[in-house]
């Protein structure tokens, strides 16, 4: 199959399904003998596997240590759950940041919304703060 076929089986564009050749997580493409990419069944497998791992947050390096492992007979389950209650507790760290940064933004709305007029030399909002 040439690219047009693979991306519209994957849904990824021409260009990304070149990029993961290039970035090594395609092992094996065949070339025609006028130079052509041939995808076969194998590598539409490995773009969807790619597709969704990137669709939980997983980045390219991990992906193609998946990739690696699997080629070379390794656990790639054990690998991916590691990665995935890392990934979990990353999540978690990042919403208390995004709850905590919400009601400092909530609490100096309200605190500002109580002054009249936009007072001090930038905006009275952020001036008010404490360091």
């Amino acid at each position: 199959m040439r690219v047009k076929d693979v991306s519209k089986i994957t849904g990824l564009t021409d260009s990304t399904i070149r990029y993961y050749e290039k970035e090594g997580l395609l092992l094996d493409v065949k070339r025609t003998n006028n130079g052509y990419r041939e995808y076969d069944d194998s590598d539409i497998e490995s773009l969807v596997f790619i597709k969704k791992a990137r669709n939980l947050g997983f980045n390219l390096n991990e992906i193609r240590e998946i990739i690696l492992l699997k080629k070379n007979g390794g656990s790639t389950c054990e690998y991916v759950t590691s990665h995935m209650r890392r990934k979990i507790e990353e999540i978690d760290r990042e919403i208390n940041r995004l709850k905590k940064e919400r009601e400092d933004l909530v609490k100096h709305l309200i605190e500002g919304d109580s002054v009249c007029f936009c007072q001090g030399n930038f905006c009275h909002y952020i001036e008010g703060l404490e360091e």
